[in-house]
């Protein structure tokens, strides 16, 4: 894949998760936050509604101008909430009778500093900022002559509860917050970047593998065609020679066109499989029957090449299989065996019961495989002797094949050396 639309892939993926974290972090922390607000003040609020309904059951709110009410005191609540009475100018009302100066300071700093507006006149309790501290404040409206205090008629009351501390505690939690979810946004901002990452990595992976193959395929492709490509010119040069003149060009020819059939069907069961195109359909077998059965023609072939086929069957019950699978996977591990083994070895085929699984072995005194070629023999087109491979007619898929209906069967697939020299694969499925 491009590096570039690698990047943009990434970049883009990236993004989408940091912005889907960032939307969810918010709406987190704004819920959290409105929940514990709501929550804080639902006390004081209470407080100035049970002082509000208190004021009003002894019927001295106005709703009118025209209201008149003989006057008389307003009644302590046993509330947190205060009042503060007005003129009608504004002016808050203090007793200014006392004789004590420094008890006058602050009332007549309050009486300086709080002026009661028109916009305190609210239908629930607001948050302000009054002489330095915080109150939550409902404004009232007396009727005319209905309250009277330290000589003066009040037209106004501010009903309010100190919420100074709550508010000290509320911009700590803010801050709180903030700094939490700013962690967290970082870890967010690392986690959307390894997430985009990791899940990058399959789209890259399998894009290479389709280039690969893709790749190794026209390889493969490309040499058998230009063999039969060069004989059948060679052969029209020649267009009065016999059938018997020219059959050595022939045999060659169809040995690639063999060739070619079995590259095309090996890269179609592959590309099957890698699509779930291709079920596996397990039944009931007889294992020692099964493999007999498998096993009986190469043993002909081997004998005819001066090489040993045996077969030990250890299985004293009947096993889940696919019977057409598992016999392509053996066809595939007996075929490679005599192929790499030289005359006089000897291939064992060897099944039996371990630990809930179906063992089923193919051992040669063959070649063998080195350390290296054994992390990527199952690998597609991989050949450790190419050229040794293609005078046997091998595509390098073969393996690859054998890993997948292994893979398909829910099994494992191992490569080990043979004591003291060959190759075993051993399959491991579960019964």
């Amino acid at each position: 894949m491009p590096s570039i639309i690698n990047k943009k892939q990434q970049v883009r993926g990236f993004i989408w998760l940091l912005a889907s974290f960032f939307v969810i972090f918010s709406i987190l922390a704004g819920v959290i936050f409105l929940s514990y607000t709501r929550t804080v003040f639902q006390s004081a609020d209470n407080a100035i509604n049970q002082s509000i309904n208190m004021y009003d059951g002894q019927g001295l709110l106005s709703t009118s101008e025209n209201d008149v009410k003989k006057s008389q005191p307003i009644e302590n609540s046993n509330t947190r909430a205060n009042i503060w009475l007005f003129d009608k100018k504004g002016k808050l009302i203090i007793d200014d009778t006392t004789t004590d100066p420094q008890q006058m300071v602050l009332p007549k700093f309050l009486q300086k500093t709080v002026k009661f507006k028109s916009s305190l006149m609210v239908d629930k309790a607001e948050t302000r900022k009054i002489a330095g501290n915080y109150y939550r404040v409902v404004g009232v409206k007396f009727k005319k002559n209905a309250v009277k205090i330290y000589g003066t008629t009040a037209a106004n009351g501010l009903i309010m509860v100190n919420v100074t501390d709550t508010m000290i505690n509320l911009a700590h939690f803010k801050k709180v917050l903030f700094w939490s979810f700013g962690l967290f946004g970082l870890l967010a901002v690392l986690v959307s970047y390894i997430i985009s990452r990791f899940n990058m990595r399959p789209i890259l992976k399998s894009w290479q593998q389709q280039q690969d193959f893709v790749n190794n395929a026209a390889h493969e492709l490309r040499t058998p065609m230009a063999v039969i490509q060069g004989k059948l010119e060679n052969m029209l040069m020649k267009p009065e020679a016999t059938v018997r003149d020219q059959s050595n060009a022939i045999i060659l020819s169809l040995s690639e066109v063999r060739r070619l059939t079995s590259l095309t069907n090996n890269m179609l069961t592959l590309a099957k499989s890698g699509s779930n195109m291709t079920k596996i359909e397990k039944k009931p077998t007889n294992v020692s029957e099964f493999l007999s059965n498998i096993i009986a023609p190469y043993e002909e072939m081997a004998q005819f090449d001066g090489k040993t086929v045996t077969l030990d069957v250890d299985v004293g019950q009947d096993v889940l299989i696919d019977q057409k699978r598992i016999h392509q996977l053996l066809v595939l591990l007996l075929d490679n065996a005599l192929k790499y083994s030289d005359e006089g070895a000897t291939v064992a085929v060897t099944a039996g019961i371990e630990k809930k699984k179906f063992i089923l072995s193919v051992a040669d005194t063959g070649r063998g495989i080195s350390d290296e070629a054994k992390k990527h023999v199952f690998d597609r087109f991989y050949r450790e002797d190419k050229t040794g491979n293609r005078e046997t007619g091998g595509t390098g898929l073969g393996l690859s094949i054998a890993e997948w209906v292994v893979q398909a069967h829910g099994g494992k697939i191992t490569v080990l050396d043979n004591i003291p020299q060959g190759t075993i694969f051993r399959i491991a499925l579960p019964l």
